[in-house]
């Protein structure tokens, strides 16, 4: 059988030895579809594609981009264009995300809108009806421009992400109360007076004298008195030391009435 002193050594080994909990995993997203609408150059509308890929991947999201998506989805054809929740759920499954993001990016001239959906991929709610839907616009303003417009749509989006993604907060257990500090002055102011009690016994003991006509009536009540001032001082240090002891072990609890009652008929 172990000993005392090896079962404490072996169970911090143990928890030494415990791998270190791993990052928390990342939220995974993709991005199926991104249209532009109006007229707009192959570089523009990559500009405006990459911020908004950007703006997820720098919030700490993994993304699928339009472009891996649209190549794992080379296969399922008929989900290229599908919104009902069935179809939804199936390209959740095949690319193998939580949520899907469609954006279509709205071009006339300089101006540009772009409108941000956010579906959710699992669980009992439709998958057709949108968690979150934002917009951003942009009137007369450059490529540069445009291209932050995108990162914005993306970080409204992102909170949205972060709040159905990230695990419900444990609630903290309400603390226990402090116990209640031991009533120990009592008992030692007790056992402290018993304790001058005694000496002052002891000295009335001390100033007998020798015995003669005068003096043995004056010895044997100074004797008396002194042996009942020792005996009751020895009480009173014996009960205060006790319900100190008693108390310090148990806060708060008072000593127990019959160890008291014994200790008086010492």
């Amino acid at each position: 059988m172990l000993s005392a002193a090896v079962i404490p050594l072996l169970a911090s080994l143990a928890v030494t030895a415990a791998p270190p909990a791993g990052p928390a995993p990342k939220i995974r997203v993709a991005i199926p579809d991104f249209q532009i609408e109006g007229s707009t150059s192959p570089a523009l509308a990559l500009q405006l594609q990459d911020g908004f890929v950007l703006g997820l991947v720098r919030a700490g999201l993994q993304v699928v981009d339009p472009v891996d998506a649209a190549r794992r989805l080379e296969s399922k054809p008929e989900l290229a264009r599908c919104d009902s929740s069935p179809c939804l759920k199936s390209i959740g499954q095949l690319l193998d995300v939580k949520y899907l993001v469609r954006v279509k990016v709205e071009v006339s001239g300089n101006s540009y809108k772009a409108v941000g959906r956010i579906f959710s991929t699992e669980g009992p709610a439709p998958a057709a009806l949108p968690v979150a839907n934002k917009s951003k616009s942009c009137d007369v303003c450059t490529v540069a421009e445009a291209r932050d417009v995108m990162l914005r749509l993306a970080d409204a989006l992102k909170v949205h992400l972060e709040d159905v993604g990230a695990p419900a907060p444990l609630q903290a257990l309400p603390s226990e109360p402090p116990p209640p500090p031991p009533h120990i002055t009592g008992p030692v102011v007790t056992a402290m007076v018993g304790g001058v009690v005694i000496a002052v016994g002891a000295a009335l003991l001390g100033t007998l004298g020798s015995c003669n006509a005068t003096r043995c009536s004056e010895n044997r009540t100074r004797a008396a008195l002194g042996g009942s001032l020792i005996g009751a001082g020895a009480v009173m240090t014996f009960v205060g030391a006790y319900v100190t002891i008693e108390r310090s072990r148990a806060p708060g609890a008072p000593a127990p009435a019959t160890s008291v009652s014994l200790a008086l008929q010492f």
